[in-house]
């Protein structure tokens, strides 16, 4: 185990933004499981604006689709109100939104994963935007 890893993830906060709440316990699991400690979560993107408004984050994985404002949205409009400031972005996206996937990358999106989310694929991303 590589112990400077360790202590740098324990300093990172993750900004989890999701309206479903089993999607968002399990997110919440598997960042835990790869020694992420700090998450700040919300329901949808207007609560999103606000948590970014009052903490500052190293990464925003957000689902796509939530009431209200969607994921894209919220990644635009942060992105407008500069919030976003360099911040990776991961958007979750249900498979049959693949065609609009493109559109959320054009945007600058930093990545994204499909639900159901892979254990595997999450770590991958997640440390590549992090630089870990």
């Amino acid at each position: 185990r590589n112990v400077m890893i360790d202590d740098r993830k324990k300093s990172v906060k993750i900004l989890v933004v999701e309206d479903d709440e089993a999607s968002s316990t399990i997110i919440v699991r598997f960042l835990n499981q790869m020694g992420f400690t700090k998450m700040v979560l919300a329901e949808n993107g207007s609560e999103a604006l606000n948590k970014l408004y009052l903490n500052k984050v190293n990464l925003i994985i957000s689902d796509w689709r939530m009431p209200d404002m969607d994921g894209l949205e919220f990644f635009k409009k942060a992105k407008r109100e500069g919030l976003l400031d360099g911040i990776p972005f991961l958007m979750v996206s249900a498979e049959n939104e693949k065609s609009r996937v493109a559109e959320a990358l054009q945007s600058g999106v930093s990545d994204y994963v499909l639900k159901p989310v892979d254990y595997k694929i999450l770590v991958g991303k997640v440390e590549k935007l992090l630089n870990l």
